[in-house]
């Protein structure tokens, strides 16, 4: 039990590592994105450095060629999507985080990753251990909709906050003043008393 439990903590440390180093690549794909002519030409090259540096692993710990327990044949369909999946969401980062940022994109994928982990976890599919749907896994699954639901008002907040300013600043530009008359006092036009006789 105790070994059980360090195992969690241990995995819950390295998962925040690894999605912190997560967090990293769709800023960097998106950097190279922008000086190539095509998000598909910076998925091909990120996949392709992936690549590379998975065969100088395999190559100096002598577990190349691959080698199955089971005929390729027998395996599930299924088994062979992985860096199709892969494909999608380097590709998909590519295209939306440079346009809506870090924070939502990300917000959403953990979210999507989880509501998926919960139904994999709840019927054990795909080799995962059966584990129930509890009702506390799904209240953090909801506070998790929640954080998204948030972080996307909070997106539109600035987007519209920036909208204003830039629309202050063209008013400005084109020499109208930014205040209307009855709220600037230099602008409020100066009438001239005429004595009557």
């Amino acid at each position: 039990m105790q070994h059980a439990l360090g195992m969690l903590w241990v995995a819950i440390l390295v998962g925040l590592a690894a999605g912190c180093v997560l967090g990293v690549q769709p800023s960097v794909n998106g950097s190279l994105g922008k000086v190539v002519s095509h998000p598909y030409q910076a998925a091909l090259i990120s996949f392709a450095v992936g690549t590379a540096l998975l065969l100088i692993l395999c190559l100096s710990t002598g577990v190349f060629p691959p080698s199955f327990q089971s005929a390729p044949g027998q395996l599930p369909w299924w088994i062979w999507s992985g860096g199709a999946i892969g494909v999608v969401v380097v590709t998909t980062s590519l295209y939306f985080v440079p346009r809506v940022g870090s924070v939502p994109w990300f917000a959403a994928i953990m979210t999507g990753q989880t509501l998926a982990a919960i139904l994999l976890d709840h019927y054990g599919w795909m080799g995962n251990p059966q584990a129930s749907a509890s009702p506390l896994r799904l209240v953090g699954v909801g506070l998790l909709v929640a954080g998204v639901l948030v972080i996307a008002q909070a997106k539109r907040s600035e987007q519209a906050a920036k909208r204003s300013e830039q629309t202050a600043e063209q008013t400005v530009e084109l020499g109208e003043p930014a205040l209307p008359n009855s709220a600037n006092p230099s602008s409020t036009p100066v009438v001239e008393s005429t004595n009557s006789e």
